[in-house]
């Protein structure tokens, strides 16, 4: 007897094409971009239910992809296939609204497919290959955000494209000025 394992069912997906990042040019100049695009896929497992299922506070994991020397350098053109085989379970935790009706308590919020791409996006900028590229800010960037299922399990797989730059502040420019939030975020408002 052969027992099938259940797969990932996909229940939305949205998708932002690289488009130019916005940096006020007043505080912001950039000296120099990559040649190359810098690809990331993240994994976030849906929040898991609390001892009572009224707790406005809910957690959910970022599952961080083995630290293998592919990881970050993969092709738009290849797959990023879905593994359990990550391996960190660092945990943040995003509250989310209650008062939505018939919402899974293991389901997404919009705010917290928000939190997630952000989250993508701030590892991203972090990562040891952009360190390694000796860059500290993006030129473009774009975004596919896939709303997964397994049961009553959810996923969320964000896959962040970039082209990376370096950057210097103007005078009396904060380092704020280089942070910035995914574009067209507003796309999650919807239906993930």
């Amino acid at each position: 007897m052969h027992l099938h394992a259940e797969s990932w069912e996909i229940i939305d997906h949205k998708e932002v094409p690289q488009v130019p990042a916005y940096y006020d040019e007043a505080a912001v100049q950039i000296t120099s971009i990559s040649s190359k695009d810098v690809i990331q896929t993240f994994t976030f497992d849906g929040p898991s239910c609390s001892s009572s299922p009224s707790s406005p506070l809910q957690k959910f994991k970022l599952l961080r992809p083995p630290r293998s020397p592919s990881f970050g350098s993969r092709s738009s053109r290849s797959p990023s296939p879905l593994s359990s085989a990550y391996d960190d379970d660092a945990t943040f935790e995003e509250s989310w609204d209650n008062g939505m009706a018939f919402r899974d308590p293991h389901d997404f919020s919009p705010a917290q497919a928000r939190e997630a791409l952000i989250s993508a996006r701030c590892q991203l900028l972090s990562s040891s290959e952009m360190r390694k590229l000796g860059v500290n800010a993006l030129f473009s960037e774009g975004w596919t955000i896939t709303k997964l299922r397994k049961g009553n399990k959810y996923r969320l797989q964000v896959r962040y494209t970039a082209r990376p730059a370096k950057a210097v502040l103007r005078s009396g420019a904060s380092k704020a000025s280089l942070t910035g939030l995914p574009p067209f975020m507003d796309l999650l408002e919807g239906s993930l």
